[in-house]
């Protein structure tokens, strides 16, 4: 059996959307639940690269610009501007854990939206949407990172943003206006300048757009593609004329294929299965390719790490391939920094029973979203939306399965397998007749998710508290 398409309608708007009072429910549950956690578990200290973003607002904030602070790598922009904006505005930085819980709402009421507006009936788009905004209300893990200061959950609420315009995008007939295209290419590269992982996603947003309507598409993806560029443009600029080579967000591939691509193992930060010692992590990373000297030009530093990294693969090809599957068991690892938080005890405070029955929800929930989203977007996936979901994941697998893997990086594509999870449960019934009347989509559906578990169960128990 194949699942029929989508509705040809346009999809409904954001106020369609929240007329549905149920969701209401979510979205006040959802940033309840947010301003608690900061509340009562402040959690003022960072860790690692959350102190790396700090710094690099600091000198943002102290007029010096995007440089590189006590490392030679550099970041993409976004991120630091907005923690040195927080600290212009408000005095403080860290401000930025309360605005990302604050815009916890509007990360939910765009998931709900696009399932309602990738949903093959108007009933299973409304159970569907009721069914995302709670899977993304409640989620554990996105919870945690909403109130840390790591990128993760900003680049999802804007990727998820980029991905509703595209939606109405789609809508609009040839020779009409191309504002909704024009919008998501703006929030495409705003996604751009908050992870460098984003920098190579325009052509799989213009191929989204020019799915099944070609004529429609062309205008839409020039428009696309101008708003993205002037988005990205000016930072570009200045970036590439201050290290005198060309950057469009970031310079970090060579650190991470550092990280991954060395005579060490590929280096992790989870608990149980990675680095989390300062002192362990120097001892182990002394056995390796040593760090290029850094001149302060983070750009020759990057070129010369990838040069590195890229040597490393030409000398051990063997080697380079049979990391691929322990980097992506990195990344497909079930638990979170959450209950790495949970073992480190940094929430003392919790009671033990709570802390073990926190992380059993957290580990569940990334099993949900990665093996039940992955069968969902077989079982039920198809057209463009289902095209440039499955796009996206890969390309993100892929990046990670060149380079290093942590559990970290799955946060976003946790958010968009969720997605489709929900319109899953949304019909259920047509979803179990999906699996026994299509052999074919049934078999792929199990295969990936017994896949997705295996690599999963190599990380879920020494991760466990």
């Amino acid at each position: 059996m194949t699942p029929p398409s989508p509705p040809s309608g346009p999809p409904p708007t954001l106020a369609e959307v929240l007329s549905d009072r149920v969701l209401w429910w979510f979205l006040a549950l959802g940033l309840y639940l947010r301003l608690y956690t900061l509340a009562r578990w402040p959690m003022l200290l960072c860790l690692r690269d959350e102190c790396t973003y700090l710094a690099l607002s600091q000198r943002i904030f102290d007029g010096e610009g995007m440089t590189p602070a006590g490392a030679g790598w550099l970041w993409a922009p976004g991120y630091p501007a907005l923690l040195a904006l927080h600290e212009l505005i408000f005095g403080e930085a860290g401000g930025l854990r309360v605005t990302q819980a604050l815009l916890a709402p509007l990360m939910i009421v765009l998931a709900a939206a696009l399932c309602r507006a990738w949903a093959e009936s108007e009933e299973q788009g409304r159970r569907a949407a009721r069914w995302a905004a709670a899977l993304i209300a409640l989620s554990p893990t996105l919870i945690f990172f909403s109130v840390r200061l790591w990128s993760e959950s900003l680049y999802l609420t804007v990727l998820l943003g980029a991905l509703w315009a595209l939606t109405r995008a789609r809508a609009v007939t040839v020779g009409r206006g191309l504002g909704p295209a024009m919008v998501a290419g703006l929030l495409l590269g705003l996604a751009v300048l908050s992870r460098g992982v984003a920098q190579y996603l325009g052509p799989l947003f213009a191929l989204g757009l020019l799915w099944g309507r070609p004529r429609a598409g062309a205008p839409q993806v020039v428009a696309l593609a101008l708003a993205a560029a002037l988005t990205v443009a000016p930072y570009s600029a200045w970036a590439t004329k201050r290290w005198g080579s060309f950057t469009l967000s970031d310079r970090t591939l060579g650190q991470m294929m550092w990280l991954g691509d060395n005579t060490f193992p590929p280096i992790t930060f989870d608990h149980g299965v990675g680095l989390t010692d300062p002192q362990e992590f120097d001892r182990v990373t002394a056995t390796g390719r040593p760090h290029c000297e850094f001149t302060g030009d983070p750009a020759a530093w990057d070129a010369c790490e990838t040069a590195g990294g890229k040597a490393w693969i030409r000398e051990n090809p063997g080697e380079f391939l049979r990391r691929v599957p322990h980097r992506l068991a990195q990344l497909m690892n079930p638990n979170s920094f959450l209950t790495r938080h949970l073992a480190m005890g940094r929430w003392a405070s919790l009671p033990r029973e709570a802390s073990l029955g926190l992380a059993g929800l957290t580990v569940g929930w990334s099993l949900a979203a990665m093996m039940g989203g992955a069968a969902a977007l077989i079982l039920r996936g198809r057209g463009w939306a289902a095209t440039l979901t499955a796009l996206i994941l890969g390309y993100h697998c892929a990046a990670i399965a060149i380079t290093a893997g942590l559990s970290r990086y799955r946060v976003p594509l946790d958010g968009l397998l969720l997605l489709w999870l929900a319109l899953a449960l949304g019909d259920l019934p047509g979803t179990r007749r999906v699996f026994t009347e299509s052999p074919a989509r049934g078999a792929a559906a199990l295969l990936v998710a017994l896949v997705l578990l295996g690599l999963a169960l190599r990380s879920l128990g020494p991760g466990f508290l």
